[in-house]
């Protein structure tokens, strides 16, 4: 009976399955290992700039943001100038939004993720989602920038 490939070819494919470092940092290690720095600033009011491009309310419109105590208290569009209104500011994100909606993400096995994160603060700088590739119009991404804290780091 003639030898069949299979099982050499199949061993190569283990083995270069098993190249890859089983310590290497995932999505999860990075999301805490941000979040970690993030904390370290120990600073919950701050300003930063940030863009959410979705199919939802306020989505593609630059937006600074400022967060007293971790609550969203005052938003500019930066198109326009103009305030947003007090009744959508709960539809802002703060940076602990930001990190949630990236946890709900890895949670949830989104068919496409992506996140960077600013490597002083931590918080997430870009992030980009499809939580469905057979889904229209589900995805969403979300730029942040400038962040400023408003408190005394507790360094």
């Amino acid at each position: 009976m003639p030898r069949r490939p299979f099982l050499p070819v199949a061993l190569l494919l283990l083995a270069g399955l098993a190249c890859e470092a089983p310590t290497a940092p995932g999505e999860h290690d990075s999301l805490e290992a941000a979040r970690a720095r993030w904390r370290a600033l120990g600073s919950e009011s701050y300003r930063y700039e940030v863009n959410r491009s979705c199919f939802c309310l306020l989505g593609g419109r630059l937006m600074t943001v400022t967060v007293t105590a971790g609550t969203v208290t005052a938003a500019e569009f930066q198109d326009s100038g103009a305030d947003v209104e007090a009744a959508l500011l709960s539809y802002v994100p703060t940076v602990a939004d930001l990190f949630d909606l990236i946890e709900d993400a890895l949670e949830r096995k989104a068919s496409y993720f992506s996140a960077d994160y600013d490597p002083s603060y931590g918080y997430p700088v870009r992030i980009e989602i499809d939580y469905s590739s057979s889904t229209a119009d589900d995805e969403i991404a979300i730029s942040a920038r400038d962040l400023l804290p408003l408190t005394t780091p507790l360094r």
